[in-house]
């Protein structure tokens, strides 16, 4: 076989390793930005979810101060 028909031959095989790898690239880029897009929901969510916990937080210690007034003030009561 001539220098030629190897280069030749490489060329060829290079050529379809290139294909296969653009035909790889092209199934696996939509999933990974489908993956991108649920991340990006996902934190969002997590955000969301952080937000609502925050805000429950707050009500939690507006009724426990509004619980411990009245006490004192049922406990003045008693005196």
């Amino acid at each position: 076989m001539s220098d030629s028909e190897q280069v030749e031959k490489l060329i060829e095989s290079n050529a379809k390793a290139i294909q296969a790898l653009t035909d790889l690239a092209s199934s696996i880029l939509p999933r990974i930005d489908e993956m991108q897009r649920q991340m990006v929901n996902i934190q969002r969510q997590m955000i969301d979810n952080q937000r609502r916990i925050d805000d429950n937080t707050a009500v939690i210690r507006e009724l426990v101060l509004e619980n411990q007034r009245i006490l004192k003030y049922l406990e003045s009561l008693n005196r």
